[in-house]
C-alpha cells in the first residue's frame, strides 16, 4: 500500500525528505479549502498550517488517519469530527516554544525603548533629535504577568527571570504553586491579581471558547497606565477594540500583537493606527529552527499514526486509539 499525505501548505525540507522515504506528498496548489477538498479522497493523512480541517474534509476523506498540526495550536482543526471519524490529530508542542518566547521578548524590548518610533523618526522623517521624545525605561527589574505557563511561557518565564532579573507572575490552572516556584515564578490564582502589579502583561495559552475575550476592557482596566500588553498566543483571546480604546485612552501604554481576530485582519484594522501598537504578521513560530523542527516532527507523527506506531509528540484525541 502506497501511503499519500496531503500538504495544505508548503513544508521545510526536512519535513519532506521524511516523508518521501515512506510516502507519495500530494501538494495542494493553494491553502484553501476549495483546493483541499479536491485532493482528499484518496490521502491517509493530511499536514495543515492554517488550513481549517472541518467534517467536510473527513466526510470526503474515507482513508484518512492522521491529520497534523504544523505547529502547537489545532484550534484551526475540528477535533470532535476527527475523533467521530476515527482520525487522530497530532500538533507539536514544544518545537516553536523557544521562537514564540524570544518574539514575546522582542516586543517587550521594542515597546520598552520604543525602537520602532526611533526607527520612522531618522529613517523616515530624517529627525535625529527625536531621540530626545524617545525616551524609553529598562525591563531589568520590572515585572511581568504571563497567563499560560506551559511549554511557551516558562521558556519566556527562564528568559525572564535569567536574562533581565525580572519578577515572573504566572497564571495556569494546571500548574501548580511548587511547579511555578520551581521555575523562579510566582503562582497567581486568577488573573485579576496579578494584573494591577504587572508591567507586561504576556498571553500564551491556547484558545478555547472559555477563554474567548480572556483581556477584555475590564481586565484592561485593572493593568498599570505604563504597563504592555503581548499578544503572541491567538487573537480570540483578546477584545481588540477594548485595546484599542485602552490605549488611546491611555489607561495602558502600548502593545505588541502577533496575532488577530481574524486572522488576516482587516487592512483598516484600527489598532495599525496607534503608534504605541507594534504589529506584526504572526511570525511567532517562523524561524528557520522553529519551523524546521515542526515539519519534521509533523511528517514522523503522521507517518507514525499510519504505520499504527506511537507519534514523537502528541495525539490530541486519544479516545481514537483507545476505540
Amino acid at each position: 500500500m502506497v501511503i499519500k499525505v496531503l500538504l495544505t501548505d508548503e513544508i521545510m525540507p526536512a519535513g519532506i525528505e521524511a516523508l518521501k522515504k515512506e510516502a507519495e506528498i500530494i501538494q495542494a496548489k493553494d491553502p484553501s479549502m476549495e483546493a483541499v477538498l479536491q485532493l482528499v479522497n484518496d490521502v491517509d493523512g493530511i499536514i495543515s498550517r492554517n488550513t481549517k480541517i472541518d467534517k467536510r474534509i473527513f466526510e470526503k476523506a474515507p482513508k484518512l488517519k492522521a491529520v497534523a498540526s504544523h505547529g502547537v495550536g489545532y484550534d484551526h482543526i475540528d477535533v470532535d469530527a476527527a475523533t467521530r471519524h476515527g482520525v487522530c490529530v497530532v500538533n507539536t508542542p514544544g518545537a516553536n516554544a523557544q521562537s514564540v518566547a524570544e518574539l514575546v521578548v522582542s516586543m517587550m524590548l521594542a515597546l520598552s525603548r520604543k525602537l520602532i518610533p526611533a526607527d520612522n523618526a531618522l529613517r523616515i522623517k530624517k529627525d535625529y533629535y527625536a531621540r530626545n521624545q524617545c525616551l524609553g525605561q529598562d525591563i531589568n527589574g520590572k515585572t511581568i504577568a504571563i497567563i499560560g505557563m506551559g511549554l511557551i511561557g516558562q521558556k519566556l518565564a527562564k528568559i525572564c527571570l535569567d536574562g533581565f532579573g525580572m519578577k515572573v507572575l504566572g497564571f495556569d490552572p494546571y500548574v501548580s504553586s511548587e511547579q511555578m516556584a520551581k521555575l523562579g515564578a510566582v503562582k497567581a490564582e486568577t488573573v485579576d491579581e496579578m494584573l494591577p502589579a504587572a508591567d507586561f502583561v504576556s498571553l500564551n495559552c491556547p484558545y478555547t471558547p472559555e477563554s474567548h475575550h480572556l483581556i477584555d476592557g475590564r481586565r484592561l482596566a485593572l493593568m498599570k497606565p505604563a504597563a504592555f500588553l503581548i499578544n503572541c498566543a491567538r487573537g480570540q483571546l483578546l477584545d481588540e477594540q477594548a485595546l484599542y480604546q485602552a490605549i488611546q485612552k491611555g489607561r495602558i501604554a502600548g502593545a505588541g500583537l502577533d496575532v488577530y481576530d481574524p486572522e488576516p485582519p482587516a487592512k483598516d484594522n484600527p489598532l495599525f493606527t496607534l503608534p504605541a501598537v507594534i504589529t506584526t504578521p504572526h511570525i511567532g513560530a517562523n524561524a528557520v529552527d522553529s519551523i524546521n523542527r515542526m515539519s519534521l516532527l509533523s511528517a514522523q507523527d503522521v507517518l507514525a499514526v499510519i504505520k499504527g506506531e506511537p507519534p514523537k509528540t502528541r495525539i490530541v484525541n486519544k479516545e481514537v486509539l483507545q476505540g
